[in-house]
């Protein structure tokens, strides 16, 4: 192929990229490699397709042969980068960040996707180097701002949370996510804050195109020109944050005549110091007391509580997981408990449920059009338990334990406990969601936390927890089926 042919083939298959015709692309590039493989960019190309297809370790391959062939080459290094991180294979996404680093310092992208990788890793100091270098070379990068906006929300200050959020979203809050296959397109009602459902594997860009909605900042003449789509999904997951949406998501909904998943009421229903009413009720459930206390009234109000209701777990609105939560022992500890800055603090009563052999356990089901589908547990020595920290990668008979609820959930909970998670999964009533649970020594279900924030996602192929996938890949392909049915009932009724 001399030079003329070989740049209107590279340029057909670039074209072809561009429109979003990602196979067509594909096969190009393949055409174009076959006659010329030491072709750099059609290797480096062809890897940012195959990710697009959801195919990450082959794009590994296709950006590992463009940096063999151009070892400068900063782009393919990046894209390796990323590649990995997809796989979840951290350090080694850091080390081809560093790569193309060395081609390129001053290397927008690269920068970021440093300081994302310790953004997840919850590591915000060593973030923010990263994301200020990052914003040195160019101040406008969108990801940039957001996690920033994440990180000091996290931290309490407020008035730099609402400095990045005006950067991203203060021009444009509507955001197309192009499929490379497309089957559906899915109206993604987001929240610019935290408390998102995280919808990467519910609504995978292989096949489905996201319209990615941030309602709280869209202006009438965006929605007015949306594209058109299949159906809504609510993905603002944390009914603590619903306030500063709840009267825009009301004028869309009255409007949008589209089927919705998870709609506003359901998810505002699940709040912690709801679900002891939504749930308590339910047989075989213990929901424990939690009060909502604005934080001008919370010392007060743990020094008003009588000694009976300790311990007591204490943590701030919005939060999860481990963030901010702390267990006061008894009266004394009030004294010497600095509270982090919210509008409003959750105690909550606790329930000791160390299992027999001395062992924390703690359960998630999740809820698909309101079935059971177990997700994941985990065994820990100390009672805040969380499946990253338990030990569970080193300890064989943790994740044997594990394999055996995913297996068969109602074995190892037993029939009334089982019963009453399907039992929750009616009563939350929400279409995507779950239930963060542990089994007390009577063999009733102790409800943690019940919301649709929960995170669905496969683990590394041939990795530790690859035993997991199937279970995570019912949970997938039942949502994908729940959409399905949801947009064809819509179009036989239209």
């Amino acid at each position: 192929m001399d030079q003329g042919k070989l740049e209107q083939a590279f340029r057909r298959a670039y074209l072809l990229q561009q429109s979003g015709q990602y196979r067509e692309a594909a096969q190009a590039y393949r055409r174009l490699l076959d006659e010329h493989p030491d072709h750099v960019g059609g290797h480096n190309n062809l890897g940012s397709i195959l990710m697009a297809l959801g195919e990450p370790g082959e794009a590994i391959a296709s950006f590992r042969r463009a940096v063999a062939l151009q070892p400068a080459h900063a782009e393919a290094h990046n894209n390796m980068g990323v590649a990995y991180k997809r796989l979840g294979k951290a350090q080694e996404a850091l080390d081809c960040y560093a790569a193309a680093l060395k081609c390129r310092p001053a290397y927008a992208q690269a920068l970021l996707n440093v300081g994302t990788i310790y953004y997840d890793l919850k590591d915000y100091d060593e973030a923010l180097v990263w994301y200020r270098a990052a914003l040195e070379v160019d101040p406008d990068q969108i990801e940039v701002h957001m996690n920033l906006a994440s990180i000091f929300e996290a931290r309490g200050d407020f008035a730099a949370v609402k400095k990045h959020r005006d950067a991203v979203y203060g021009s444009k809050a509507v955001y197309v996510d192009h499929a490379a296959d497309p089957r559906m397109t899915a109206l993604v009602l987001w929240g610019a804050g935290l408390g998102n459902v995280p919808t990467e594997y519910l609504l995978p860009q292989k096949c489905v195109t996201r319209i990615v909605c941030v309602i709280e900042y869209a202006r009438p003449e965006e929605l007015a020109r949306l594209p058109d789509y299949d159906l809504v999904f609510n993905a603002i997951g944390d009914p603590d944050v619903m306030d500063r949406v709840v009267e825009p998501m009301a004028r869309f909904m009255a409007t949008c005549g589209k089927p919705w998943i998870n709609t506003v009421q359901a998810v505002a229903r699940t709040a912690r110091h709801r679900v002891p009413d939504l749930l308590g009720g339910l047989g075989h459930v213990v929901v424990p007391r939690t009060d909502r206390v604005e934080f001008a009234a919370l010392r007060d109000t743990l020094n008003a509580l009588p000694q009976d209701r300790f311990p007591i777990l204490v943590r701030p609105v919005s939060s999860h997981g481990r963030d901010h939560l702390e267990k006061l022992e008894s009266k004394a500890d009030v004294a010497g408990f600095e509270p982090w800055p919210s509008p409003y603090y959750y105690l909550t009563d606790y329930v000791n449920y160390a299992s027999a052999d001395g062992g924390f356990r703690k359960y998630r089901v999740l809820f698909v059009d309101r079935q059971p589908f177990a997700y994941h547990m985990a065994i820990a020595s100390h009672w805040i338990v969380h499946h990253d920290t338990a030990g569970m990668q080193h300890e064989a008979w943790k994740r044997r334990e594990e394999e055996a609820f995913l297996a068969d959930p109602r074995r190892v909970l037993g029939d009334k406990a089982m019963a009453a998670i399907e039992a929750i999964g009616r009563a939350l009533d929400l279409d995507y969601g779950g239930v963060d649970f542990s089994i007390l020594p009577d063999g009733r279900v102790l409800v943690f936390e019940a919301n649709a924030t929960m995170l669905a996602h496969p683990e590394e192929a041939g990795g530790v927890y690859d035993y997991k996938n199937p279970y995570v890949r019912k949970i997938c392909d039942a949502f994908d089926a729940m959409l399905a049915r949801r947009i064809a009932a819509a179009r036989a009724s239209a």
